[in-house]
């Protein structure tokens, strides 16, 4: 079970001595739970939560821990501190959703609680079913909601002594209340010990670690341990009032006690999305700082948007004179194009159709993280147009298998100039294209790529190679010496990290290949074609009935690639931007979107898909709760 613990004093304080207590008490209580940490001060009257879901001990080692604390409290003269921490063992609820970890925050109670309350699923069925097991509510979290919407009552210690008679389960629980410095302390099982000792109290789950703290405590004055003030709480509840150092109980069960307000508080979930917001951006863009090789001019202008040109698209005429080679006379097939059942090639495959009276066949390769939307849209729009649809797969078990060991190697070694490794396995895409070419003896191969919004510069930024872009151009046309750089950088990140040195190295190696060196002559539709993102979706919808993805969010670029979701949030996490503010910010220099909207869009699109995301984690076989968990408390860049 977890280990629970809490400070109340008013002397002898400095943010040193507190830093001190708390590392002691997880030293003697990490033994009931080390899945998660957290910890909440009040100070002055604000409320400092911090929470990590990772080992408690390595959390006190992290300089964002160090840093939250010291750049909230350092300044400031502590007079009095009251404190609630918890070492947690997960027993339900997701320990990577930020709300489920303790200690647990409403709008007028901040709580930690150790136990299992066994009957609050079936009195909250409405508000748990809708929740997948991976973003589920702890039986915690529900217990705490109720306790807040009890504050809305006339008496709140009459109405909170009923709530517990209705709890089934066992538990030892601690709280604290807006505008009201107490600690309430509660528990049905005894697994709760407290001391009191003049102006200092404290609290913890069993007795051996409280007194163990105790002999130890920096913010106690007296060393001397009086055994006569150590006590259990068992069936009942007690109140540790700190305004004049009493222990009250609930038999004064009139007083009235006033909830009706927020708490203030300042946790690190907020502070941590902060510092992504106050990221020094470009001016006419919004690429932050962290973008690889980005610099600023005197007006903050950053150097992508001083040296791009906008697209310059060849147009319809140079268009249909390239097709005019190849369409054919009498309705045989004179084309093969890609379709991933994503929006820009189902859009594509209509406009070959019926703009340009090609006779396509289309091709999908699926590669293991095809989506199940992407398939039916697909299936829709062929069926439609009347187009034949070849599907080749690879040994999808074996490809599974590869993402899931490159993913599992990326994560003992992260960097984000590897991150593309995942996704390595589908660049038997441009393969296939050029084996139908010859198997069906169709010249013409057509992707429906090409426009300079996609261009991403970061991925070999991230890698170390400055790589400008232009036109969304192959990744075979880059300089033979970036070229060299990429394969040496590679081959050092596979002697760095001998986890790479697994089954899947030699397919990984084959999509370098495929990507960067295999040259084709494959037509990219939208360096023709305009790309027009409301006249796009309006025909999908129209014509076809296209179904987005709705777990994906509003922006359904990408949306066919099962993996997309995963890889943003890294680099969201990390670096404090994804794919989206490079989309959004190529949109801005092209005119088509402000930067106002790119900021509010972007706030939508970076929001993390849950649904995509145990998705993906279900079809590679990975726990999506520990990896994820993992990535949030990496290093940032910000």
């Amino acid at each position: 079970m977890c280990g629970i613990f809490g400070i109340v004093s008013n002397s002898n304080i400095n943010l040193d001595k507190i830093n001190f207590d708390i590392k002691s008490f997880v030293k003697y209580s990490e033994a009931r739970g080390s899945d998660t940490f957290g910890v909440s001060l009040k100070v002055e009257g604000l409320n400092y939560v911090f929470k990590e879901n990772e080992k408690p001990s390595d959390v006190l080692k992290k300089d964002e821990y160090k840093n939250f604390f010291r750049n909230n409290l350092a300044d400031k003269e502590i007079e009095k501190i009251i404190l609630i921490g918890q070492t947690r063992l997960v027993t339900n609820g997701s320990k990577f959703s930020y709300k489920n970890n303790q200690p647990l925050l409403t709008n007028n109670i901040i709580g930690i609680h150790n136990g299992i309350f066994t009957n609050l699923d079936d009195k909250n069925e409405t508000r748990t079913k809708n929740y997948e097991s991976y973003n589920v509510k702890s039986d915690s979290l529900i217990f705490f909601e109720e306790l807040s919407e009890i504050a809305n009552k006339e008496n709140f210690l009459k109405e909170y002594e009923e709530y517990l008679k209705s709890i089934k389960g066992n538990y030892s629980i601690a709280f604290k209340l807006r505008d009201e410095n107490k600690i309430f302390l509660s528990s049905n099982c005894g697994s709760l010990y407290y001391y009191h000792d003049h102006d200092f109290f404290c609290f913890a789950s069993e007795k051996k670690i409280l007194i163990n703290y105790l002999k130890v405590s920096n913010l106690k004055n007296n060393k001397k341990i009086n055994h006569r003030f150590l006590k259990q709480c068992l069936n009942e509840t007690i109140i540790f009032n700190h305004e004049n150092n009493n222990i009250e109980n609930l038999s004064d069960k009139n007083k009235k006690i006033n909830l009706n307000k927020k708490l203030n508080i300042v946790n690190n979930f907020d502070y941590r999305i902060n510092r992504i917001i106050r990221l020094k951006r470009c001016s006419k863009c919004i690429l932050p700082e962290t973008y690889p090789f980005i610099k600023f001019d005197e007006k903050n202008v950053c150097n992508y948007c001083a040296n791009y040109e906008k697209q310059i698209f060849y147009g319809e005429k140079k268009l249909n004179e390239y097709l005019d080679k190849y369409r054919s006379k009498n309705n045989n097939s004179d084309c093969i194009v890609g379709l991933s059942g994503g929006r820009d090639s189902c859009y594509g495959l209509h406009l070959l159709k019926t703009k340009y009276g090609m006779n396509p066949i289309a091709y999908t390769y699926d590669w293991g993280l095809t989506t199940d939307i992407s398939r039916i849209n697909a299936a829709k729009i062929c069926g439609s147009l009347g187009v034949e649809h070849i599907i080749r797969a690879a040994n999808i078990e074996k490809k599974r298998k590869f993402v899931h060991k490159n993913l599992f190697a990326w994560l003992n070694r992260p960097h984000l100039g590897m991150l593309p490794i995942i996704q390595v396995g589908d660049k038997g895409f441009y393969d296939y294209g050029r084996k139908l070419s010859k198997e069906l003896d169709i010249k013409l191969v057509v992707h429906c790529t090409g426009y300079q919004l996609e261009q991403r510069e970061f991925f070999l930024g991230f890698a170390g190679i400055n790589q400008k872009l232009k036109n969304n151009q192959r990744m075979y046309s880059y300089s033979f010496l970036n070229k060299f750089k990429m394969l040496y950088w590679y081959s050092l990140q596979f002697i760095l990290n001998p986890a790479y040195i697994n089954s899947a190295m030699l397919d990984n190696f084959d999509g370098f290949l495929a990507s960067f060196i295999r040259k084709d002559d494959f037509l990219h539709l939208y360096n023709y074609e305009p790309w027009d993102e409301k006249k796009m979706i309006s025909v999908l919808n129209e014509k076809y009935n296209w179904l987005d993805d709705i777990s994906y969010g509003k922006n359904q670029w990408r949306m066919g690639d099962g993996q997309t979701a995963f890889n943003n949030y890294v680099y969201y996490t990390i670096a404090g931007f994804s794919e989206y503010d490079n989309f959004r910010s190529n949109q801005i220099r092209e005119g088509l979107i402000s930067r106002d909207q790119a900021i509010k869009l972007c706030k939508e699109d970076n929001e993390i898909k849950y649904d995509t995301l145990k998705n993906f984690s279900e079809i590679i076989g990975f726990n999506l709760d520990n990896v994820l968990s993992k990535i949030s408390t990496l290093p940032k860049l910000y």
